[in-house]
């Protein structure tokens, strides 16, 4: 049966947290406070929101802090800040988070992401792997995400999700609309709001749940992918370098004949010259990746001095096209 009643405000502050407490009725947990302080001091953004899960008491408040675009150094003193003795075989998580409910009960969540949903589908079972299969056979997928519960230190896999670029078309994507019970007019009916398509399709590890996210009509386009194409270091600074087909991206740093280069900080504070020093070079890179039609991640081994390549196993923005 299809059900709403779970909303996620992005970018929300403590007292947004506090007033969704008070409206559910839900007395936070102590250490929700340490939390918060933990993510104002780390620069990370939080997620707020609540799940009625048809009322009752497991009826929560959520509070996620927001890692996604900060550096791995970063995740992993979260990690150990928020959830100290959890640790798993993912890496560090790029969204820690809890749900606080009506009856007391603090439930702990982790989430890993990946630009390559096919290869963290595996071993998720059959319908994780036909899931990222599916999405990424259409060009659908901007990346995945695998979230957990963390209970007494050990994590077990709850749900898998792909997160979805923009549809080519008013239909959708086929991954979305062949979801078992899936009905366009029935998610229409249960959303506050004139819905944009689906940002992100999840299943649930355990049973045959399934979700979709979605956010307001006009509230911008659907990421091209979760990971930068390459990350970049010098010093405490780092940096992840974007890459979108340029008709797509409104702001950029600098543009090829195809594709907008977008910059994000994931830890520190570059000098400007830096971040221009490695933008033109990025640039010139994937201008001549574009000419031969090589792989981008190959060419980028020799960034300007003073930085230096931490990864490149990124996703170009192009549907389909891998570096």
């Amino acid at each position: 049966m299809a059900r709403a009643g779970r909303v996620m405000i992005e970018g929300a502050s403590p007292d947004v947290v506090d007033a969704i407490a008070q409206a559910l009725d839900v007395v936070l947990p102590p250490h929700t406070t340490p939390w918060l302080d933990v993510a104002g001091r780390e620069g990370v953004p939080i997620i707020a929101g609540w799940d009625l899960r048809g009322g009752g008491n497991n009826r929560c408040v959520k509070l996620y802090v927001n890692a996604s675009d900060a550096s791995r150094g970063a995740r992993t003193r979260l990690c150990a800040a928020l959830t100290p003795g959890v640790a798993g075989d993912y890496g560090p998580p790029a969204v820690v988070g809890m749900n606080a409910r009506a009856d007391g009960v603090t439930e702990t969540k982790l989430y890993v992401q990946s630009a390559d949903a096919v290869a963290l589908a595996n071993g998720l079972g059959k319908r994780a792997r036909a899931l990222a299969a599916a999405a990424f056979e259409e060009s659908a997928d901007a990346g995945g995400v695998l979230s957990f519960d963390a209970t007494g230190g050990a994590l077990r896999p709850r749900a898998f999700f792909v997160a979805l670029r923009e549809p080519p078309d008013q239909l959708g994507w086929r991954c979305v609309r062949t979801l078992a019970g899936y009905d366009p007019r029935i998610i229409e009916s249960l959303l506050p709001f004139a819905a944009a398509p689906p940002r992100s399709v999840g299943i649930s590890l355990n049973d045959a749940a399934w979700t979709l996210y979605c956010k307001p009509r006009d509230s911008g386009r659907a990421p091209e992918t979760l990971e930068p194409v390459a990350i970049f270091r010098v010093g405490d600074t780092e940096v992840g370098v974007f890459v979108e087909p340029i008709e797509h991206a409104a702001r950029a740093f600098d543009r090829t004949a195809r594709h907008a280069v977008i910059v994000r900080v994931r830890d520190g504070a570059p000098l400007p010259l830096a971040i221009e020093s490695l933008v033109d070079w990025f640039t010139a890179r994937l201008r001549a990746a574009e000419c031969d039609g090589s792989s981008i991640a190959m060419c980028l081994a020799d960034p300007p001095p003073p930085w230096r390549i931490v990864d490149a196993s990124g996703r170009l923005g192009d549907p389909g096209e891998q570096p």
